[in-house]
């Protein structure tokens, strides 16, 4: 009986400590380039897990290289900045204050956490996990 019970309590201690590889906080794929290229749309925004990409129907989006950028829906245009932080995690954007006068752009505003950036969709989270904020922009 002893010896099973030190086999089992053994057999726990090397579950415990065994590591598991999962990387929480994987480094995302990134094209820093990606969001200079063509004009883009927002094809998800979730706020504290409603949908509200509704939203932004109607809008187009432009990131120049020089971190402008621009949103515009028909005659009406928006500027903005963007950046992506040098730890390559982190894409800043900034349409102003979010105030109902500034709405829906001004929800944009943030400093986002890249899930990946590509040629075609840039994917974002909210950096503050509390918040439950998700954006995702496809090329046009």
């Amino acid at each position: 009986m002893k010896k099973s019970s030190w086999l089992l309590a053994m057999m726990c201690a090397c579950v415990m400590s065994c590591s598991n590889n999962d990387d929480n906080n994987p480094t995302p794929t990134i094209d820093p380039q990606a969001p200079t290229t063509g004009t883009w749309r927002v094809t998800l925004f979730t706020d504290s897990g409603k949908d509200e990409t509704s939203d932004f129907t109607g809008y187009s989006f432009t990131f120049d290289s020089n971190g402008t950028a621009v949103a515009t829906k028909g005659s009406t245009s928006k500027d903005g900045t963007w950046s992506i932080g040098s730890s390559s995690r982190d894409f800043n954007l900034n349409f102003g204050a979010k105030s109902d006068a500034n709405k829906p752009l001004g929800e944009l505003t943030d400093d986002w956490e890249i899930i990946s950036v590509t040629a075609t969709e840039i994917k974002l989270k909210d950096d503050n996990d509390d918040s439950d904020e998700f954006l995702t922009f496809n090329q046009n």
